[in-house]
This record gives structure tokens, sequence and C-alpha cells, in this order.
């Protein structure tokens, strides 16, 4: 077994080990951007001490003093005017509609008017001095938004692109439109770039440096916003296969992105992964400030503005693995810092590639160690193996701005663990169930369960426990053994097969089978392991006995044209259970007086009439609302004291109001009898010997021993209890 075991744990590390190649349900994706955000929320990114980045915002105190937006452009257009100094303004809005508060609108909407057109008509439309007024700027970006709703025509671009190694377009985002500016707008602007901040997800952990529009190729609105500030012309995309780029003739996606002399390194999508920073560390000010020229135009000299919006109501709110609702424009704002500043976050190609060969190495170390070492020493090579991990993420986060995903690997390590360690339990139990198949022949299932787990249970001695006692015996066995005289086989077969059946039901119930002594059981409960309810556990097993059986005689009667039947006992009390025997032969058994008790009660069962007896303390433990009738006060055979014996019924022939009244009358009869009241108690046996047919014989019996009393005149301090004669 343990060659066995050698054998197939090495090819199952290994095989874990390819786990993260198929990645089920895209779980290691998310539990890697998860890492990601956490090294993010423990190391983010530092004010800059020389931020480059003014933010325009169009916030609520703006529409509180300007009014509603859309605004009229010729606010807008003063808004340019007074950043003209700046490096470039870029908008991340989209002015996709004419002005509706122009002059040329209103001369539409007021043209049987002449007069009121004719005014109008003096004054210059609001898009136009929009229009003129970033011509006057001359580095006016505009943002255009795309989408899968719309499909657009191409754009003239305002850049030139060149593309070395694989065509971007089978790795850039794809929409089919544009939501674009007005021409004039455009016409006017150094640039268009998408507002897209991209992906599904809800956080925004990447920005996209450009994305395909009906086929064309789009630059972002931070990389075109860039280009006009250093006054770039041309951007260079450099993708798998490119002159330089080891891709070994796969088509693995876009390294990088070259504008002027600044290379911006991207996921294989083209994406730059974004070091957060927090909101408060950005230049902001309020767009009603800036309109209203409160600030010196010098303040914007050699800057790149950002106009955007963080008013609630128009609906330009992301969230960063540092914040949650802030404004998209604040993205667009980091993802310029970066570039500027130089600080890229990188993920190689090959990145994943290592993080799956630490996985799996460690896997087979573990696999190994738990070979020579067991569970501990995997244990401690797991615990290794990932902080080894956690750390190399955080060193290459913090030193190295590498993106190293240390999920995966814990992962692949923590399944190995499991998986291993499992396959070494199993193995092992497959040992124990050796052991037990081979002793269970000769101990008692629980020994042999006990003994597969620790050798401390063998050893003699045993506890003392309150516990409940059931003996069965089968009636009248001996006339049943003389029918079998000749075939004694087939009388083995019968006694088998019957036991069987009663067996079933005990071990059902949860009980233990101490023994069997002929065609007699021996069980008992609340040992080995404790059983609250061993009481009713017991009872219960003796009413599925008594179906059993009935359900056993339909098929002998047929055969035999006979039916057996069965007598039980059971009673409760303390004794002692363990291992008893010699110190070369032992059994798990009970000793003690309450088990003596119940095997003679099963022998009473019969003298009364019923199929169970059950004991006095046995009753007083009952938890569950069944039917009992006290019976008698007995002096079983080999005892002084006297016990008080009852019998339960699962099913009753009497219900309802006459069962409520019977009950009553048998409590009376027993009282009558005992204070030899001999008359009273024959009118009570009269009354209901016709009615209550599971009490025949009880009442015969009874009956005599009345007539017996009333002759033998009894002793006046007679206890009501009666000597019996036999077993």
């Amino acid at each position: 077994m343990k060659n066995i075991q050698k054998k197939l744990l090495l090819p199952l590390a290994i095989l874990i080990g390819l786990i993260p190649l198929a990645n089920p349900l895209n779980i290691f994706n998310d539990l890697r951007l998860f890492a990601f955000d956490t090294l993010q929320q423990i190391s983010p990114r530092d004010q800059l001490e020389d931020d480059p980045v003014v933010i325009i915002d169009i916030d609520d105190q703006s529409l509180n003093n300007l009014g509603q937006w859309p605004w009229s452009r010729d606010l807008l257009s003063r808004l340019v005017s007074n950043t003209e100094q700046a490096l470039t303004t870029s908008f991340d809005i989209v002015f996709a509609e004419r002005d509706r508060t122009g002059s040329d609108v209103l001369s539409e909407q007021y043209s049987t008017n002449s007069d009121l057109i004719n005014e109008l008509k003096k004054i210059k439309p609001n898009d136009r001095v929009f229009a003129e007024s970033m011509q006057s700027h001359s580095t006016v970006v505009l943002g255009s938004a795309p989408n899968n709703t719309l499909i657009t025509e191409d754009t003239a671009p305002k850049y030139g692109l060149i593309i070395q190694g694989d065509s971007p377009k089978e790795f850039l985002p794809n929409y089919t439109g544009m939501q674009n500016n007005l021409p004039a707008l455009i016409d006017s602007s150094a640039g268009v770039g998408s507002m897209s901040i991209g992906g599904d997800s809800s956080i925004v952990r990447s920005l996209p440096t450009f994305e395909v529009v009906n086929g064309q190729i789009v630059p972002s609105l931070m990389l075109e916003t860039l280009r006009v500030a250093i006054g770039a012309s041309t951007y260079q995309i450099k993708s798998s296969n490119a002159s330089g780029e080891l891709a070994f003739g796969e088509s693995t996606g876009i390294n990088n992105v070259k504008l002027g002399n600044v290379i911006i390194p991207t996921n294989s999508n083209g994406y730059l992964w974004l070091h957060s920073t927090f909101k408060e560390n950005l230049n902001i000010i309020s767009a009603f400030e800036v309109i209203n020229n409160t600030f010196d135009k010098e303040f914007f000299a050699g800057k790149i503005v950002l106009v955007g919006t963080s008013a609630s109501g128009l609906l330009d709110i992301r969230n960063t693995s540092l914040e949650k609702d802030i404004p998209g424009v604040t993205i667009i704002a980091q993802g310029i810092q970066q570039i500027i500043n130089g600080e890229f976050l990188v993920r190689p190609d090959w990145m994943e590639g290592a993080e799956f060969l630490f996985g799996l190495l460690f896997s087979i170390l573990i696999c190994l160690i738990i070979q020579y070492f067991g569970p501990i020493g995997g244990l401690i090579t797991f615990l290794v193996a990932n902080l080894s991990s956690l750390y190399g993420s955080f060193y290459g986060f913090n030193e190295l701005d590498y993106l190293i995903d240390p999920i995966s690997p814990l992962i692949i390590c923590l399944t190995s663990y499991l998986i291993i360690t499992f396959f070494n339990f199993l193995f092992t139990e497959l040992e124990r169930s050796k052991v037990r198949t081979a002793f269970s022949q000769y101990l008692a299932p629980e020994m042999v369960s006990r003994l597969a787990e620790s050798s401390e249970s063998l050893k003699l001695g045993g506890e003392k426990k309150n516990m409940t006692f059931l003996f069965s015996d089968i009636r009248g066995f001996t006339a049943i053994s003389e029918s079998y005289k000749s075939n004694p086989e087939e009388l083995t077969e019968l006694i088998n097969n019957l036991l069987t059946v009663l067996s079933n039901e005990i071990l059902d119930n949860d009980g233990t089978i101490d023994k069997y002594m002929g065609d007699c059981i021996m069980a008992f409960w609340n040992a080995p392991t404790d059983q609250d309810n061993h009481t009713d556990l017991a009872l219960k097993a003796s009413f599925d006995m008594e179906k059993a059986l009935e359900e056993f005689n339909i098929e002998f009667q047929k055969q035999k044209g006979m039916e057996l039947k069965i007598g039980i006992g059971i009673n409760t009390g303390e004794c002692i259970v363990g291992n008893m025997g010699s110190e070369k032969r032992f059994d798990y058994t009970v000793l003690g007086d309450p088990v003596n008790l119940a095997s003679r009660l099963e022998g009473q069962s019969g003298t009364y009439g019923f199929q169970r007896i059950l004991g006095h303390e046995t009753v007083n433990a009952l938890k569950s609302n069944v039917n009992l009738f006290e019976l008698d006060l007995i002096q079983v055979k080999g005892k002084n004291e006297p016990v008080k014996i009852y019998t339960s019924f699962d099913e009753f022939s009497l219900k309802d109001r006459k069962l409520t009244e019977f009950i009553k009358d048998h409590e009376e009869f027993l009282q009558n009898y005992r204070n030899q009241q001999w008359d009273i108690a024959l009118n009570f046996i009269e009354k209901w010997k016709q009615q209550v047919i599971e009490f025949d014989l009880y009442y015969a019996i009874f009956k005599d021993r009345i007539k017996d009393m009333k002759r033998n005149l009894a002793d006046p301090n007679w206890n009501g209890a009666y000597v019996a004669t036999t077993k």
C-alpha cells in the first residue's frame, strides 16, 4: 500500500499544479485581482510634489451657481480662454448636440418672428464662440464615447499611428460606434480621444490606451491629452512578434505603446495598470471659480488641464482599489500622472508562467515532505511556500513595480496539501479497514473500531454508566426445534435469518449487540458512545422488532404453517461496561444487576402474555409519549426486592375516551388488588376481559391468582408483590 501511495501522490501533485491553466469559474482571476487591490491599499501611490495635472470639476457648487447642465457654450468658451496658458485643456465630456441656447437654434425655434430672427442674426452662435475659443487656445482635446448601440463612419484622425508586430485590432476592446462631438468642434480641437475607462468590472484597475471603433484604432482621452500636451504627432503600438519582442510565433498581445520618448508598458489588451492614489492628492478646482476668473491665468501655465464632473446627477462616478464613488476624470488624471512620472506597474507575459512554476514546484515538495515527515512537515512546507509567495508579491510591488499574484501559488499549494493529506488519510483508513476485517470475526464491532483508532483500547477495565438493556428470545423454541429434528441445517438457517431481521432493527436504532446466546439476543444502549435518549431508542427498537417479525411471519406461515413469537425484556440502570475477560481474550460487554433483571423480565413476558416487559427505571427515564401500563409488582427469581413491571404497545385496540377509561380503571384494579379488595378487582376483570384482547391472558392469570388468595387468606401485611417461581 505504501508503494502505491508513493507512486500516486507525485503525479497527483503535478496534476494539481495544472489547475491554474483550467482556471475554473475564473476563480484565479478574481482572487488575483483581489490580491492586487490589497497591494494597492497597503501601498497607495504617494502625492506628486510637482503635480502637472489640474482637474476642473463641474461640481454641485458650479451647478448651483451657473445653472443646470448642459451649460451655454459661451460659458465653456470662458473656461477655455481662462486656461489658454495650459499645455492642453481636455474635456471628459461629449458635445454631441448644438447648444440649445445658441442664436442659431433659437432662430429655428422662432422662425415666424422676423423681428426676433433679425436680432438673433446679430448674435454669434454659442457653438461658434466655443469653437473659436478652442482655436485660440490651440491645444484643446475633446472626448468621445464609444458604444455598441451606434454604427459610425471613420473620422479623419488628428494623429499618426505606427504598428509593429501583430495587428493590435486582435487584442484591443472593440466597439461598433462612437458618440462624437459636433464637426465644427472637432475641426477646432487639437485631438479627440475615447473617454471609455474600459472593462466590465465595478472596480477600475487599468485604463485602455487604444480601442477599436468600427475597425478604426482610436486613442484614449488619456493618451490623446498627453500627445497634444507634449506636441507629439504619432503613436507607436508594439505587439507580439515585433522586432526585438520574444513571442516564439505566438500572438500574445500588445507589449507597449510609445509616445514621443515615453514607452508605456501595457497588458496584452493594451491596458495601462493603474497605481492608484487618493482623490485628495489631486489638484481639483471648481469650474465655477475658473469661469469667474478667480484664478490667475498663470496658475495653468505648463499644466495639463482636465475638465470633468463630480456632480451627483451627471453619472460619471467610478470605483478604484482605494476609493468608491469618485469622478471618472480623476482616474484619467491618475493615468496621466503615472505616464509623466514614469511610474508603471508591469505584469510581463512570463509572470503567469513563473507563478505557475512556483506553485507546481512547492506542490511537489509538499508531496515529498508529507511522504517522509507526515502532515505536520507538509503543513510547515505549505506555510513557508505561502509566506514566500506573499512576501515576494509585496516586495515586487513596492520595490520593482511588478504585479505578482500571490493567490494562485497559495491555492495550488493549499489544494495540494489538502488533497495529498486526504489521500494519505484514505490509505491509512484502508489499512485500518484491513484490521477491522481481520478482527471483526473475533471481536465486537465497537471494539474493532476502537482498536483501529487506538491501541489504548486493548486494555482490561470498564466504566460505570447508566444504560438500557434489551433481551429478546424466541418463545416455544424447544417445540420449534423438534419440528426440525430431521433437518438441523434448516433450523440453523431459520434462526440466522430471524436473528438478522431482529438485529437490523436494533442496529437501525443505534443499539449495540452484545452477544447471541442460541436464539436469544442481548443488546444495550448508551455505550460505547453516549446517547441521551437511550431508553426511547430501546423501546422503539422493540416496536420495530415486532413489526419486522410480523413481516417475517407472513412468509414463514406460507412455508411452515406456523408463526414465530418473541419475548422482549427492557431494563435501565447503572452497570459496568468495558473490556471483560483475560489478558489474552476479552469482550466488550456489561456487568451489573440491571442486566440480569432485563433478562428476567424477558422471561416473564410469556408468563404475562405480553411481547415486552419494561422495568420501572426504564419507564421513569422515557422521554417519548407512549401508552404505558403497569402490570405487577414482582419479585423475580434470584432477587429479594420486588420491582414494578410495565408493558407498552405501538398500537392498541382501544382508542380515545375508551382508552382513557380503561387506563383509569386499570390503575384502580391494581390498587384494589394490592389492598386485597378481591371482589372489586374481579369486577374490573369481568368488565374489561372481553373488550381488551391484549390483556386476555393477563386477566386469566390474575383471576386465578385472586381465587387462590381468597382461599389461602393472604398476610394482612402483604405488600402486593408476586414472587416469581420461574426465570
